[in-house]
């Protein structure tokens, strides 16, 4: 059995705020650590449920998406880091060959009060992120792209807005709270040490649970409309550079760019390289 770990930084256990995510602050080295546990956590769980085979992709946006500590992780798995990955941002290895999708340490969605660091694949370019109307979540997105491949999602480990939010989305999903979140950046936490065997066993869980047919991918509706809203106007540069050679893009205000696609792994990356066009218009050819 081949399970397929998506990791991000903000949902892990000990993180409480920014300043522990970013390569500037106090604790982001321990971060570091922290977040390759819980990945070994996630995988010691699903192997002693059978699972035999693991590839971990990395979601977090610091470093060139490069944060977990290689010298850590368990040495079976294989992991997918650094950018640009020639497909979905950070779902590149994520397909029909995987027979389960993990969540570790991943966040709740924009707008989700009061959610830990919570946000949309940017906190500082995006206000809003909605896909058919709604505010959406990375979780979801990752979920939709797995379904797509009939791959269903089976473990979300973060804080209690994240797996409230993951269970809407995801009936049946097991669900490991290494957190309870209490503002934007502050919560009542689980020890890492701890939380970790929370992970393991919950990743065990689900493992089991998928063997029995308990847990499925979960359904959705194509083609994915998404609007993304920025947190600061377009400039006439990056309006007229979209209008010209970004066809599939639409402006709908000053500040509100849609487009739509029948593959969300497309879609997702359009999302993701809609602050690239908005800041960097001429200089987004290696996205």
């Amino acid at each position: 059995m081949r399970v397929y770990i998506s990791v991000d930084m903000e949902g892990v256990s000990g993180v409480t705020r920014w300043q522990d995510v970013i390569t500037t602050g106090q604790d982001y080295q321990r971060a570091r650590s922290w977040m390759t546990a819980d990945v070994n956590a996630a995988v010691a769980g699903a192997r002693a449920a059978g699972a035999s085979d693991f590839v971990v992709e990395e979601n977090h946006g610091v470093e060139m998406l490069c944060n977990l500590v290689l010298d850590e992780i368990d040495e079976a798995v294989e992991v997918v880091r650094g950018q640009p990955r020639g497909g979905a941002t950070t779902a590149a290895a994520l397909d029909s060959s995987c027979d389960a999708l993990m969540l570790v340490g991943h966040h709740a969605k924009v707008g989700d009060y009061p959610g830990v660091c919570a946000h949309t694949i940017s906190y500082g370019d995006y206000q809003d992120v909605r896909l058919h109307g709604r505010s959406v979540s990375e979780g979801e997105i990752f979920a939709t792209i797995a379904a797509q491949a009939g791959v269903p999602t089976v473990l979300i480990a973060g804080d209690d807005v994240v797996g409230a939010e993951m269970q809407k989305v995801c009936p049946g999903i097991e669900v490991a709270t290494v957190k309870r979140a209490l503002s934007r950046t502050s919560a009542a936490i689980i020890p890492p040490a701890r939380a970790q065997g929370l992970i393991a066993a919950a990743a065990e869980r689900a493992i089991n649970r998928l063997r029995a047919g308990e847990i499925i991918a979960p359904d959705f509706t194509s083609p994915f409309a998404f609007e993304v809203q920025l947190r600061k106007p377009l400039s006439s540069e990056a309006r007229a550079v979209i209008g010209e050679r970004f066809r599939e893009f639409s402006i709908l205000d000053d500040r509100t760019v849609a487009f739509e696609h029948a593959e969300m792994a497309v879609a997702y990356r359009m999302a993701a390289i809609t602050q690239f066009l908005a800041r960097q218009p001429h200089d987004i050819r290696s996205y």
